[in-house]
């Protein structure tokens, strides 16, 4: 009983130990840090962007406001000599007279004189042979200016374009017929001029006086020249 006790508590050859598992020491690794947006160049980097973007502005504006007061400069400097052309005629029991008057603050440069008969218009410079083209009368007693490019009137100053005096051969019919371009009627006189910054004007003896640009194109023809 014995053998067989001892038999028993035998070690089996056969049987394994359990294996121990290595160790490894085990190395510290830490994790990155998130990198945070809003770090110190990023800050002064968008700082600098908005002061640029604010100063940009800040010029712009300025210069709206230069332009808006250049403007404003001119637009004085244009009033203060502004030219005023008026066209008109005088009649008494003996006389007869058509003239120009600047009755404006600045010079006025006569360009040209012109003779509106319905849609057709033309050009002329001295009124006494736009008389004598058109009638078979002659007058005798008479003082006609001729309009010239360069022509300059002074504020205040008249230029008288035609007159006829006592004694004239036909001193009614003179005044007849230039009363048909001094009326509401299709034909009309206007004097194309300038002031001394280049603004063009019309003035008419029907008593406008328009910017060239207001006025409207016109086609001018050269019959009535000789």
């Amino acid at each position: 009983m014995e053998e067989k006790s001892n038999k028993n508590s035998t070690p089996n050859s056969t049987d394994k130990k359990p294996s121990k598992k290595p160790y490894y020491k085990k190395r510290y690794n830490p994790k990155p840090a998130k990198k945070k947006f809003w770090n110190a160049d990023k800050i002064v980097s968008l700082s600098a962007m908005a002061i640029a973007l604010f100063t940009l502005i800040v010029l712009l504006y300025q210069s709206h406001l230069l332009d808006k007061q250049y403007e404003l400069t001119v637009k004085q400097q244009k009033a203060s000599v502004l030219p005023y052309i008026q066209l008109f005629n005088g009649a008494g029991e003996s006389w007869y007279s058509i003239k120009i008057q600047n009755k404006g603050l600045g010079p006025a440069f006569i360009k040209n004189l012109y003779i509106k008969e319905g849609d057709s218009t033309f050009f002329h410079y001295n009124l006494y042979d736009f008389y004598q083209q058109q009638n078979t009368d002659t007058v005798y007693n008479y003082n006609s200016a001729s309009v010239f490019d360069g022509l300059v009137l002074s504020p205040g100053e008249e230029w008288e374009l035609f007159s006829a005096r006592d004694g004239s051969s036909g001193l009614a019919k003179i005044s007849n017929f230039f009363d048909m371009y001094f009326g509401r009627g299709s034909k009309i006189l206007f004097i194309e001029y300038e002031s001394v910054f280049g603004d063009t004007w019309i003035s008419t003896s029907g008593l406008e006086n328009k910017t060239k640009e207001e006025y409207g194109d016109f086609e001018v023809f050269y019959d009535l020249v000789e």
